[in-house]
């Protein structure tokens, strides 16, 4: 094998489940005969879709296509191969399902066999400047690549370079048996987690507030405080206007033009007003209510003392309204 590249492109993993990996392979016929037979090649299990060609050495072009026979992981084909001539150029190329695997980080894997007992046994033989074996990997931004023999032990290769959304590794002499190759990306972006440690530090907090707040005295002194603020503002709803009176008998006082009639005692403070007064006053609780709501989106107000405040203030409201619709 004069040389052997295998370009990987993991980047349709993340949608679609899948692998599509390139094969070319340069067969050197170093003996004084020329060899007609069969070529052979190893694939993982489950690949489809596979084709092979032969091409020119020289710019790369279709020279023709090439009948293949699949005998579970070895994929042959016929061909000749000429003594001392420009070596053939051979495309193999197919798709691997790749389920993902794990749970915080998903990670897939591709595995090649490069020798096979009396199948596959080629010798490989990198020249200076011409690798034996050149592994390219497409893989997805954000992930990390894993490369290890048949034993799982790592591998180091002779040299490393990047080229665009790919990473090149190059084996002069490759002692493995087999490349293994397992590419990882996090399930999780860096924002993700972020967001899920904001989420956790919340429920904490709220889990641990009732025996922050009995520890301590400054919590219950803001609880204090806000209680307080919210008295003051229901004294301020219910405080009934003093209204100027004229003393005598009932019937001795005209009512104003424009005056609603006498409204009963449920009513308090609102009857005898105007409508103009009844708008003003209904003005008036629509602003404090959108103000109410602002409190509480800020979280300025607790759920019981927003509905109570709110409550009141719609009661108010339904007075006015009940009072209007006597004066029409």
């Amino acid at each position: 094998m004069l040389m052997h590249l295998i370009e990987v492109d993991a980047v349709q993993f993340e949608s679609q489940n899948r692998f599509d990996i390139h094969e070319t392979l340069i067969f050197k016929n170093n003996g004084i005969k020329n060899f007609s037979g069969t070529l052979r090649t190893w694939v993982p299990d489950g690949v489809s879709g596979i084709k092979a060609e032969r091409r020119n050495m020289m710019d790369g072009t279709l020279e023709y296509g090439l009948p293949m026979i699949q005998n579970g992981n070895i994929i042959s084909w016929q061909d000749k191969i000429i003594t001392q001539s420009l070596p053939p150029l051979y495309a193999l190329e197919y798709i691997l399902p790749a389920e993902p695997q794990g749970g915080l980080t998903k990670s897939k894997s591709y595995s090649k066999k490069l020798t096979y007992p009396t199948l596959i046994n080629y010798k490989y033989e990198g020249k200076p400047g011409l690798p034996a074996i050149v592994l390219k990997i497409r893989k997805p931004v954000g992930s990390s690549i894993i490369l290890q023999d048949e034993n799982r032990n790592d591998i180091s290769p002779e040299d490393v370079s990047e080229i665009d959304d790919s990473v090149l590794y190059k084996f002069t002499s490759p002692q493995f048996k087999e490349l293994n190759i397992e590419i990882t990306k996090p399930a999780v972006t860096p924002a993700g987690i972020a967001g899920y440690a904001v989420l956790g530090v919340l429920i904490l907090l709220a889990l641990s507030y009732p025996v922050m707040r009995k520890k301590s005295e400054k919590l219950q002194a803001i609880e204090e405080k806000i209680k307080v603020s919210f008295k003051r503002e229901r004294e301020e709803i219910s405080e009934e206007p003093v209204e100027e009176s004229v003393e005598g008998p009932e019937e001795d006082i005209e009512a104003a033009p424009g005056a609603p009639p006498a409204a009963g005692a449920d009513h308090g403070e609102l009857a005898g007003k105007t409508r103009e007064e009844l708008e003003s006053e209904k003005s008036g609780i629509l602003s404090r209510i959108s103000e109410l709501d602002k409190d509480y989106s800020a979280g300025n107000l607790m759920d019981e003392e927003y509905e109570e405040l709110l409550n009141s203030y719609r009661q108010k409201l339904e007075k006015i309204d009940k009072i209007s619709g006597r004066s029409e």
